[in-house]
């Protein structure tokens, strides 16, 4: 046992040496040391502090940028549906005129078919007239011819009078034709 205790003496001569430093730097640098501990805590605080603020600017910043995100995607949104609408309406005022140019277009043929059927009734119709009117004219000069040719064989007019009579059944030829 002895030994044991030596080692003991050994060990607090040993350890007494620097407890005997750490008070003395105690003495010297503690206020220093305290110091220098509460300007490390208050620049930690006061860097924690900027940190917060600055995350806090930032996270409002980016809230702010988000809430304009959403604005302009909402304008944008608003834009692509007013032309969207737009274009439906041109899409569906296009239809209509179609429609309505289409059903014109078959009134106007069917109206156009219905007229020149009328114009060719009207057209037949009157030529059958002039052709009739024109073949008694013709079938009563034919008559009359004869019947002049007959009284001028019969009567031995002169040629005088048959030329006349000639000359005026021309000219009463070209009146009627007119």
């Amino acid at each position: 046992m002895p030994n044991n205790k030596n080692s003991k003496k050994e060990q607090q001569e040993h350890v007494a040496p620097v407890d005997e430093l750490a008070q003395l730097r105690k003495i010297v640098f503690g206020v220093a040391e305290q110091q220098l501990k509460k300007q490390i805590a208050a620049t930690r605080n006061d860097m924690e502090q900027a940190l917060s603020a600055q995350n806090t600017n930032f996270a409002d910043r980016l809230d702010k940028m988000q809430e304009n995100i959403t604005l302009r995607f909402e304008d944008i949104e608003q834009q692509i549906q007013r032309s969207d609408k737009a274009h439906d309406n041109n899409e569906v005022n296009i239809q209509k005129e179609l429609s309505n140019l289409t059903s014109e277009h078959e009134m106007f043929a069917t109206t156009t078919q219905q007229d020149f059927k009328t114009m060719e009734q009207s057209l037949d119709s009157e030529s059958q007239s002039l052709t009739h009117n024109f073949n008694e004219q013709i079938e009563q000069l034919k008559t009359h011819l004869e019947q002049v040719s007959n009284e001028l064989s019969s009567s031995k007019t002169d040629r005088k009078t048959l030329a006349k009579l000639l000359a005026t059944m021309a000219t009463n030829l070209a009146d009627d034709q007119i």
